[in-house]
């Protein structure tokens, strides 16, 4: 049997992330602890031996951390993560 991996990415927006957060800390501190949580989360998916695809909610890059030779990116469709 063939394991996968989905990680679901907001992209790395200032004042588009971690909102919660970004009330006590600020909104560039809350965007500096979630690009430390994706780079944490790279680091461990990276290992696991699964098929590995990244949902991302505003747009694809193709040229952040997520090698393109690794993680096949997808654009979250629905208007919601249970869609």
């Amino acid at each position: 049997m063939k394991s996968a991996l989905i990680i679901f990415v907001r992209n790395p927006v200032l004042g588009k992330v971690k909102s919660r957060l970004a009330a006590t800390v600020g909104e560039q501190r809350a965007l500096d602890i979630y690009k430390q949580l994706l780079s944490h989360t790279h680091t461990v998916s990276k290992k696991i031996d699964a098929d590995k695809f990244n949902f991302y909610e505003d747009f694809l890059n193709e040229e952040d951390l997520w090698e393109n030779s690794i993680y096949e990116k997808f654009l979250q469709q629905g208007s919601d993560l249970g869609q």
